[in-house]
């Protein structure tokens, strides 16, 4: 009893120091286990791909990353292209005016994601950015569509990315599209800055994928720490792990041989 007690603690330890973060202050999340991601014709202009080539994009996306935790319910399907000639996605902002990010309701996802392309550059920080990502249509901690805006700028970029590199973005961004913010983890995909040529899932990924979308209830220790924690935590946490293992067997060892030491 002693030893699964300090196992529990030793686990408990190892799963609170994780650094993913979410998109909100609190966990906001699709009700439903199945989303499919669908792109917007049309406004793709500077980014050299057509709309059926990005639907390619995300079927390898959530096929390499997101759809490989074999913890997490949620599953993201590829869906098709969307004819929204009445929504502005190319030209509109995806936040209302003000210092913090209202979303925009003119351009609100009735349901799943959606991908466009646009070029306004208020919509991004500077033009060295990517792409991003707002659940713009949320209600209460449901989330009901998310958007996400590929940098359509004519010096954007995308274009000149590999395609392996497109699709870790786009899988980065659907990441923020069902509730996850940035990572601290470098070997995280959602790192908050781009590293090059990553081609799967880090292990604080998985966390916060499963953290959202369990596919059983999960044990409840610890909290989900600030993007403070460094790039080496989870060689710590998994030193901690065998220290914890070590201590483990040493403790069984001696219980053992306590009982069968001959008593005078």
């Amino acid at each position: 009893m002693k030893i699964t007690f300090i196992f529990y603690l030793i686990f408990c330890f190892n799963f609170s120091a994780m650094a993913f973060t979410l998109n909100n202050s609190e966990a906001i999340t699709f009700a439903q286990d199945e989303v499919s991601v669908n792109v917007a014709r049309g406004n793709c202009s500077h980014i050299g791909m057509n709309e059926s080539e990005i639907l390619r994009i995300v079927a390898d996306a959530v096929d390499q990353y997101w759809n490989r935790v074999p913890t997490s319910r949620l599953k993201l399907r590829a869906g098709s292209v969307l004819d929204l000639s009445t929504t502005d996605y190319s030209n509109g902002s995806i936040c209302l005016s003000g210092t913090a990010c209202e979303p925009n309701p003119d351009l609100a996802v009735s349901n799943g994601v959606l991908i466009t392309c646009n070029h306004l550059a208020a919509n991004f920080s500077s033009s060295g950015v990517l792409a991003v990502t707002v659940p713009n249509n949320i209600s209460g901690k449901t989330i009901i569509g998310s958007l996400i805006m590929i940098n359509d700028q004519s010096a954007n970029p995308f274009v000149s990315k590999s395609r392996d590199e497109k699709i870790a973005i786009i899988a980065h961004e659907l990441g923020h599209s069902f509730g996850l913010g940035h990572s601290k983890v470098t070997d995280s995909l959602m790192y908050y800055s781009t590293v090059k040529m990553r081609t799967s899932l880090g292990y604080d990924d998985f966390r916060g994928i499963t953290y959202l979308y369990p596919k059983e209830q999960p044990i409840t220790c610890g909290t989900i720490q600030d993007q403070s924690l460094g790039p080496n935590n989870l060689l710590l946490n998994w030193l901690g792990l065998l220290i914890g293992l070590f201590i483990m067997i040493f403790l069984n060892y001696q219980l053992r041989y306590l009982k069968l030491r001959p008593r005078f």
